[in-house]
C-alpha cells in the first residue's frame, strides 16, 4: 500500500514538473548533456536512414521502429495553440483514471491527431501510454469521457524539435515538407498509413550546469 502510494504521488510530481519545465526560456539550446524522454521509450534508430537530415528546416529526421503502444486520455476539439492549456487541464486527470483504473503508466504525456496538423479547430487526443491491468485488478468501464486509444507499430519517421506543446505547428510544416522532398509520393492526407500517422510528445533537457531546461518535441509520423 505504501509502494502504491509513494508511485502515485511520483506521477503527480512528475506531471507537474513538466508543466514548470515548459515555462522556461526555450532558445537556450546550448551545452546540452542530458535529456529525459517523456514517451513510451519504444523507438529504436535505424542507422540506414540516419542521414535524413534538413538543414534549411533545423531539423534532423531519423527512421525508428516502434512497437505498438496502448494509450489512455481524452479527445478534444481546438486549435494547436490551445494544447498547453488543455494539457494543463486533463494531465492530472488523465492520471488520476489510469490510477483509479489500476492500469500501469508506461509512458509520458503524447498527443494524437486524426489528420494532419494544421491551422483551425483539429480532433486532439491528449493521453499517457498504458499497459494492461495491475496483477489481480479487474476489469471496469473508463470514467465519462476518457478512451483507450491505440498506436500501431512499424516504421516511423521521428523529428526531435526546440518546441513547447501548442507550439509545433511550424515545426510540422517543416517535417512534411523535408519528408517530401525525399520521397515526392508523400502526402500528409494519406490516412491509409495508419489509424493515427501523426503524433508527437514531449522531452526535457538540462545544460551542463544542470540549471536550464529546454523543452523538446518529438514529432512522429508513419513512414510512407
Amino acid at each position: 500500500m505504501i509502494f502504491v502510494k509513494i508511485r502515485t504521488i511520483g506521477l503527480f510530481m512528475a506531471v507537474g514538473l513538466f508543466f514548470a519545465n515548459c515555462g522556461e526560456n526555450s532558445s537556450q539550446t546550448s551545452k546540452l548533456s542530458n535529456s529525459t524522454d517523456s514517451a513510451n521509450l519504444a523507438d529504436t534508430m535505424n542507422s540506414a536512414d540516419a542521414d535524413l537530415i534538413g538543414t534549411d528546416s533545423g531539423i534532423v529526421i531519423v527512421e525508428t521502429q516502434r512497437k505498438p503502444t496502448q494509450l489512455l486520455g481524452i479527445w478534444q476539439q481546438m486549435p494547436i495553440s490551445a494544447l498547453r492549456e488543455s494539457i494543463k487541464t486533463h494531465a492530472q486527470l488523465i492520471v488520476n483514471c489510469i490510477v483509479d483504473h489500476k492500469y500501469q503508466m508506461d509512458g509520458g504525456l503524447t498527443v494524437l491527431y486524426k489528420d494532419f496538423p494544421g491551422v483551425g479547430s483539429v480532433d486532439v487526443f491528449v493521453g499517457i501510454p498504458v499497459k494492461g491491468l495491475k496483477v489481480g485488478a479487474k476489469s471496469k468501464p473508463l470514467n465519462e469521457g476518457f478512451v483507450i486509444e491505440n498506436i500501431e507499430g512499424g516504421s516511423y519517421l521521428k523529428a526531435t524539435v526546440n518546441a513547447e506543446p501548442g507550439s509545433t505547428l511550424k515545426n510540422w510544416e517543416a517535417f512534411i515538407k523535408l519528408v517530401k522532398a525525399r520521397n515526392p509520393e508523400a502526402s500528409e492526407s494519406n490516412k491509409s498509413l495508419a489509424v493515427y500517422p501523426y503524433f508527437e510528445y514531449y522531452q526535457d533537457s538540462r545544460n551542463a550546469e544542470m540549471t536550464t531546461t529546454v523543452s523538446q518535441a518529438v514529432l512522429v509520423m508513419k513512414k510512407q
